[in-house]
């Protein structure tokens, strides 16, 4: 009896172990990066960045890329991806994208039906990274042979995080594109190279694109005030800075980067009051001051903080004027704190951003100078 019973659990464990209907991983083709472009004629155009595992383990020095760039053209997003999926013999699997490159001549027309397809379609990582190209097509990146990395769109997903404006995703786009007091914001990658070696080997991620509410891009700002504009809206977390002043220049490494935004009604004026605070380490000091004495390095600090405050009042300023687009997140703070009044004005919030009147107070302690107090003296310092 117990033979019989021990041969049935064995037929049992036989019949319940197959798997018929498994996928290998032998049968998945990993899209790593997309582009989105207009063609010559108007229409759509998609690349995907596809993973080639054989090249992976090619000898040192192989010219061999590890993926391939394969583009369709047509009219939209889903029409598009069978075309890629049509011209390779594995099925696409968009779990590991990590960006998606929108070339400019398509975000200046707008992106409302290229964004309806990635709300809607479960196989879109909402994590997954998303940039405009600077005076380009997304097409131009997917191309590029960084010596980093073998997928220049992974490449661009770090440069962001750790080189300039922080990380901004696919979902972060679409909360924007949902909310009536804020309107979208990405960053933009660049492949223009400052010499031959870095040609075709090189981007730079060092802009922001504005856009309204209908998902167009209506302007750009660029170096310093992509920072600024980045950390009124609470998304950068540290850059490196070098300011000017009367007795030279002092360079410091920003970081633990915080925002709060408090908004009053003056009868019908609004009014927002930003507060913008971090802390410093001092890397450079091209001055005669003693930054270690407390009584030399509190002025300049405050001196700093002036001069900073007024850079960002400039450059909301500039928005406000320029684009008129509220990509700080104003009117979000408006309808948190005064509900209420919200509802009367969120339809008309494109016309009042304009006319807000701002205020930037900022707090940036100097908390490390270095090990030593006054500046290396050269030459002509010494007696």
């Amino acid at each position: 009896m117990r033979k019989l019973s021990c041969t049935l659990l064995l037929i049992g464990t036989l019949l319940i172990s197959g798997c018929w209907d498994r996928n290998e991983i032998n049968d998945y083709a990993f899209w790593i990066g997309t582009a989105l472009d207009l063609s010559e004629n108007g229409k759509l155009q998609k690349s995907a960045q596809v993973a080639v595992p054989a090249d992976f383990k090619g000898e040192k020095g192989s010219a061999q890329r590890a993926n391939i760039v394969i583009t369709a053209t047509g009219s939209s997003i889903v029409d598009l991806t069978q075309q890629v999926q049509d011209k390779l013999p594995r099925r696409v699997f968009l779990g590991h994208r990590r960006s998606i490159f929108i070339g400019e001549a398509l975000a200046r027309k707008g992106l409302t039906e290229v964004m309806d397809q990635f709300s809607r379609n479960t196989d879109t990582r909402m994590r997954t990274d998303i940039f405009v190209v600077n005076d380009g097509k997304g097409s131009d990146i997917l191309k590029i042979n960084s010596p980093f990395n073998p997928f220049s769109a992974i490449v661009a997903v770090d440069q962001d995080r750790y080189c300039r404006l922080g990380d901004s995703a696919l979902r972060d786009v679409l909360l924007d594109v949902g909310r009536d007091g804020i309107r979208p914001a990405m960053p933009m990658v660049n492949t223009t190279p400052s010499n031959e070696l870095e040609k075709h080997k090189i981007l730079e991620v060092k802009s922001v694109a504005i856009f309204n509410k209908d998902l167009q891009m209506v302007g750009e700002v660029s170096g310093r005030e992509s920072l600024e504009l980045f950390w009124v809206k609470g998304v950068l977390k540290n850059q490196f800075v070098t300011e000017e002043i009367e007795e030279g220049t002092i360079s410091l490494y920003e970081s633990n980067l915080k925002k709060s935004i408090r908004t009053v009604f003056d009868g019908n004026k609004i009014k927002a009051y930003i507060k913008l605070e971090g802390t410093g380490r001092v890397l450079e000091n091209n001055t005669d001051i003693d930054l270690s004495v407390s009584a030399e390095r509190l002025p300049i600090e405050r001196k700093l903080n002036e001069i900073k405050a007024k850079q960002v009042e400039a450059t909301i300023k500039r928005i406000q004027l320029l684009y008129g687009q509220d990509v700080f997140g104003l009117g979000e703070e408006v309808h948190r704190e005064h509900p209420y009044r919200w509802k009367k004005i969120r339809t008309k919030w494109d016309q009042l951003f304009p006319t807000i009147e701002v205020s930037v107070k900022v707090k940036l302690k100097m908390q490390n100078t270095g090990d030593i107090g006054r500046r290396i003296p050269g030459i002509g310092d010494r007696k």
